[in-house]
């Protein structure tokens, strides 16, 4: 393999990583959002909505988790967002600790 397409392969799957990574950093600050200002509404509902936005949370980390975004918090390329880095680290933590 040459290291044009090495490097282009590297770059690809990086670009992976941070997509889904930003995917999750968006999912987080709309579910936040979402409880900021949604307890005023009726609960019934908000907790429902609240639960289906915490769902998309937990299904961008697993994204995260088994595509090449892993990598990417493990270099530290994430450092900016270190509450994104925070639940990573924590659901890798938990995935792969001994039951």
């Amino acid at each position: 393999m040459s290291h044009h397409r090495l490097f282009a392969q590297l770059a690809f799957e990086r670009a992976l990583g941070m997509a889904a990574l930003n995917a999750l950093a968006q999912a987080v600050a709309e579910c936040d959002q979402f409880r900021a200002v949604g307890r005023e509404r009726d609960p019934i509902h908000f907790w429902v909505l609240a639960g289906e936005l915490e769902d998309v949370v937990q299904d961008r980390i697993r994204d995260v988790l088994d595509g090449p975004g892993l990598a990417v918090v493990e270099r530290g390329e994430f450092f900016h967002q270190p509450r994104i880095v925070e639940l990573v680290i924590a659901a890798r933590d938990a995935r792969t600790a001994p039951s």
